[in-house]
């Protein structure tokens, strides 16, 4: 879920009088969002007053839950925010396949921001299992990129 989703569900949520809690799972995060009023604006003598009150809204997200696996996965994600590019030339090869060997410090991709285009270098060595995004695809930072079978 990316943030701009996130922002929409609090805005709607803010906006609404009769929605007072949200609470929803997709892709193994899970978010929730609740509406509270603030106690400090209710006076303590009883009376009531006629300013409105300020609604308070928190979110949570959970990461996905761990699951167990017999070999020791790494998701990669996106260290910054930009456009994925699998290839340094649209007519290149990509830096790496479902399949490749990599190691600390192998070149995964590029990403480009604000007109740069940086190298997203490994942080395991490993052998590419996934590739979670598509060329040319915009991305969010610590969105998933690519899932890398680590070397024991």
């Amino acid at each position: 879920m990316h943030i701009k989703e996130i922002r929409e569900l609090i805005e709607l949520i803010e906006e609404s009088s009769v929605v007072e809690e949200f609470e929803m799972e997709r892709a193994g995060v899970r978010i929730r969002i609740r509406k509270t009023l603030s106690t400090s604006a209710v006076p303590a003598s009883g009376e009531l007053s006629a300013t409105p009150l300020a609604p308070e809204t928190s979110v949570l997200a959970s990461p996905p839950s761990p699951v167990t696996k017999a070999e020791p996965h790494f998701v990669f994600e996106a260290p910054i925010v930009g456009t994925f590019y699998a290839a340094s030339q649209p007519d290149a090869e990509p830096f790496v396949k479902i399949g490749d060997q990599v190691k600390s410090g192998s070149v995964l991709c590029v990403i480009e921001a604000m007109k740069i285009f940086n190298q997203i270098e490994s942080d395991v060595d490993g052998e590419i299992i996934k590739i979670l995004v598509e060329n040319g695809q915009p991305i969010e930072y610590g969105q998933p990129l690519f899932e890398i079978k680590v070397k024991a």
